[in-house]
């Protein structure tokens, strides 16, 4: 079994617990790539250490590779985190012996476009978002399904989430909670001028695009890739190609993992 580490190399305790598990590992016979990049030898397992910041940048990474992903907490709240860090030793041996299942997790496909050209393109676990950009006023945006009209919003910006991303940004907008194996999109309205413009579900297979009308907005991907994009500009946003695996050791759900990160 080739197992890679992926942790945030910025934090010592992060670092220092990733050995101790490399040391832990290689001592039972499995390989242990320390610090894999992509471009590495491609590894049976990615143990990603880290908060979600670092688990999301992991995902869109390494989604194309295919690689199931085992996440360690070592963040804050950890909503896409398996185990935390102290649960690891409990867990190491059917890691191992690969006693676990997989779960899938829908991502999304960002591109954006500037008339005939691609100016922009990335791979998103939990969301893109359209907001407004320094000023504090309200922008406007045209949204499209499938090529036809569905509404202008006049808002902060908007929030398209895939059901992962439904426990993130777009729940703290309003955004429904919705299970991690549906299909579906979840476009939720950040601030909206008119209240009634509730968040919207739709199944994964239509195609969204979103276009500012008056204003420079900000398109970020899961709040780490970010691009200034200008009025008449599309931001298209559609089910992406590939899946993310996230290895579960646990029985738990959503609604219990809610419960326990949220202090329900």
């Amino acid at each position: 079994m080739i197992v890679g580490l992926v942790s945030n190399s910025r934090r010592d305790e992060t670092r220092k617990v990733a050995n101790e598990v490399a040391l832990t590992m290689e001592s039972r016979g499995v390989t242990v790539i320390p610090d894999w990049h992509e471009g590495d030898e491609v590894p049976d397992l990615l143990v990603v250490f880290g908060g979600d910041g670092t688990i999301l940048g992991t995902a869109r990474r390494c989604g194309h590779l295919g690689i199931p992903l085992l996440t360690i907490n070592l963040g804050r709240v950890g909503f896409l985190a398996e185990l935390e860090v102290h649960e690891l030793n409990q867990y190491l041996q059917r890691i191992i012996n690969r006693d676990y299942r997989l779960e899938d997790r829908m991502m999304l496909r960002i591109t954006a476009r500037r008339g005939d050209d691609i100016i922009f393109e990335s791979e998103a676990l939990n969301e893109a978002t359209v907001l407004r950009q320094g000023i504090a006023r309200m922008i406007r945006l045209q949204v499209l399904m499938d090529g036809n009209p569905v509404a202008r919003y006049v808002a902060d910006g908007l929030i398209c989430a895939t059901p992962t991303g439904s426990t993130a940004y777009s729940l703290s907008a309003g955004g429904p909670v919705v299970m991690p194996d549906a299909q579906v999109m979840i476009l939720t309205p950040v601030c909206p001028y008119v209240p009634a413009l509730k968040p919207l579900v739709m199944d994964s297979s239509h195609t969204l695009t979103i276009i500012p009308e008056t204003e420079k907005v900000v398109l970020t991907v899961d709040g780490q890739d970010t691009l200034t994009v200008s009025p008449g500009d599309e931001v298209e946003v559609r089910r992406s190609p590939y899946r993310l695996s996230l290895v579960k050791l646990k029985g738990h759900s959503i609604l219990e993992v809610l419960s326990k990160k949220l202090q329900l």
